[in-house]
């Protein structure tokens, strides 16, 4: 029979005590689960609270039956229950009640001994959130002030269960990316971070395996596209990443464009590769916005738990490693991380450090590549490279730090240092007497699009009292494209317009447009060394000789880099080359090094050009 409601029923401060202390929903059911019997005498209590579209139910018996009902994932449909939840009052059903509604949950509880049952609304203000009910084996054993009470109680359970729940929900927020909805680093790192996690395998042998997923060229299609395109970018790799994985897989969004995939997998990490190509496979998809359709890549970095592997930042951390592995070579595929490259990521972490103290203490010094006329035998300049003397790992060329120096934004200042050195040498060399030529050096992409550069350039060599002509800037025709700017060529133009040479480095090693030719105003172009050391081949010849007559068209000085041997030398300057540099001339020397070749070479004629040329001869590369 339906019982109004009457929520002035008292409520005893132990079971008001033992609620809040509860610290989650799943105890604050429980605990008033096991309660309810002992404030109203009955067999058996049960309690259901709805927590969005899962019930958190708890049963209590008292007279040590099993019992057979247990709702653990929904309330049955067309039952008292229901009808409770949904109306917000109580009833109470007697046994000719409880046999003539037929349902499965009450014909188990008649079966079990329970006679007389109530059922009331859990009620949160006006909303009712879950149902309590009381089961006697007294056919009268439920009476209307029972029911009353019940109620009464279910208010203060709910009050509590519903203050877990926000609790909950807020610490959630707080573990969660509002963007894409993933978990975030804090969850990722207590999902991690929980015991035992790391160090056992489950009960099919299987780890933890970790994948760092970078979304190749993102900050490109972010800033041509805009950030609308962008987050929805980043939504669709949430949810193709989401899709491809397990239900018990966790995904958790790092950074920017940054994801970790935490799955299990065997100990040969045959399923982590597995998962990481449909994970590519699943993100490449295109997608389309309004009239755009948007693509991207990823870059992805495994690694697995083992045993020395005692933390989540070391296992992030070597899907990390792996990660740089991946884009160092190119981005577009993934890697398995190995203990080989933390040895070396460590040892990259290092010589970092010691580069920014070198930069700091600008202990960068020019070293110089004597090049030579072809035409008369004259030393005729020389290219300025930097050297980095390191304190314990002497004199380091910069292929061993060229590119931990671009990665870490320092490019610029160490050929600032280094040009700046190079400047003050000539000075000091004609001061001293020496009839010292041009000097060259390379420009970076970065510097290229700078658009103070020509102004710096003009400080720097008449703080040395020095001239725009005394200084050659050298542009790699690979950074010129990679800078992709209006800037770059509008530098060098106004470069060329203030008296400095501007040199076109590298030809022939990768782009090669012709159409840079006609648009920038240079003075020469430098034959890279992959093209001369194919000499004496002759389909080499032809493509060198027609390069060399098209520069003369245009009326460029053409400079052959990497001559080593007396029969390059010859032949290029039979092709018409007007400068020779490499190690059949001279290798980069340091300041007092240049000197003693200076006083070596002098200004000799061309046959003694060649006599140094055979006597110097080496097998290196530059």
């Amino acid at each position: 029979m339906p019982v109004s409601s009457d929520p002035s029923i008292f409520v005893p401060v132990p079971f008001i005590d033992a609620l809040s202390h509860a610290n989650s929903i799943e105890t604050v059911i429980s605990v008033a689960a096991d309660w309810l019997p002992r404030l109203i005498p009955a067999a058996r209590s049960s309690i259901g609270f709805l927590d969005g579209d899962k019930l958190i139910n708890s049963v209590s018996r008292t007279d040590g039956m099993a019992d057979p009902v247990f709702e653990k994932s929904r309330i049955w449909h067309l039952t008292w229950r229901e009808k409770v939840l949904l109306a917000g009052t109580p009833v109470i059903l007697d046994e000719t009640a409880m046999r003539d509604a037929r349902t499965e949950p009450l014909t188990k509880l008649l079966d079990s001994g329970i006679r007389s049952l109530a059922i009331a609304p859990m009620l949160g203000g006006e909303e009712c959130v879950g149902t309590l009910s009381l089961g006697s084996r007294e056919p009268d054993g439920i009476s209307e002030d029972d029911a009353l009470a019940l109620v009464s109680f279910g208010r203060w359970i709910a009050s509590q269960a519903r203050l877990m729940q926000q609790a909950r929900n807020t610490a959630r927020l707080s573990e969660t990316d509002t963007l894409t909805g993933l978990a975030n680093r804090a969850r990722l790192m207590r999902v991690l971070d929980g015991p035992g996690t790391l160090h056992k395998p489950d009960s099919e042998g299987n780890v933890i395996g970790v994948m760092h997923v970078d979304l190749d060229h993102f900050k490109q299609v972010n800033d041509t596209l805009g950030h609308g395109v962008g987050d929805a970018i980043l939504r669709h790799a949430a949810r193709a990443m989401q899709s491809t994985v397990s239900g018990k897989d966790l995904v958790a969004r790092v950074g920017g464009d940054e994801f970790v995939i935490v799955t299990r997998t065997d100990p040969a990490g045959h399923h982590l590769a597995n998962l990481a190509t449909e994970i590519t496979r699943a993100v490449s998809q295109p997608l389309r916005i309004g009239d755009v359709e948007a693509r991207v890549g990823t870059s992805i970095g495994t690694a697995m738990s083992s045993g020395t592997v005692r933390s989540a930042e070391r296992l992030i951390g070597n899907a990390d490693i792996a990660l740089y592995e991946v884009k160092r070579s190119g981005r577009g595929g993934v890697r398995a991380f190995a203990g080989e490259m933390r040895i070396a990521c460590e040892r990259r972490t290092r010589l970092l450090a010691d580069l920014r103290d070198a930069v700091e203490s600008r202990c960068f010094v020019p070293y110089f590549q004597p090049q030579v006329s072809m035409a008369t035998g004259h030393f005729s300049g020389f290219e300025m490279l930097a050297r980095w003397p390191h304190p314990s790992l002497g004199l380091i060329d910069p292929a061993d730090f060229i590119e931990l120096s671009a990665e870490a934004g320092l490019t610029d200042q160490i050929d600032s240092i280094v040009r700046a050195k190079g400047l003050a040498a000539i000075r000091q060399l004609r001061a001293d007497g020496w009839d010292t030529p041009k000097m060259s050096f390379n420009a970076s992409a970065r510097t290229l699009g700078d658009p103070d550069l020509l102004d710096s350039l003009l400080w720097e060599v008449l703080q040395q009292g020095l001239a725009p002509e005394d200084l050659v800037v050298e542009v790699r025709e690979t950074d010129l494209m990679a800078q992709g700017s209006e800037q770059a060529f509008t530098n060098i133009n106004a470069l060329s317009d203030a008296g400095f040479e501007v040199e076109l480095d590298d030809f022939g090693s990768g782009y090669s447009a012709m159409s840079n030719l006609s648009r920038l105003s240079i003075s020469a172009i430098k034959l890279d060394r992959s093209m001369i050391s194919l000499l004496p081949d002759e389909r080499a010849e032809t493509v060198v000789r027609a390069i060399i007559a098209m520069a003369k068209e245009l009326d460029l000085n053409v400079t052959a880099e990497g001559i080593e041997t007396t029969a390059q030398y010859a032949l290029i300057r039979g092709l018409g080359c007007d400068v020779a540099q490499g190690y059949g001339v001279s290798r980069p020397l340091p300041l007092h090094g240049l000197i003693a070749f200076m006083k070596g070479y002098g200004q000799a004629p061309i046959r003694l050009a060649e006599a140094h040329l055979c006597a110097s001869q080496v097998g290196g590369v530059e």
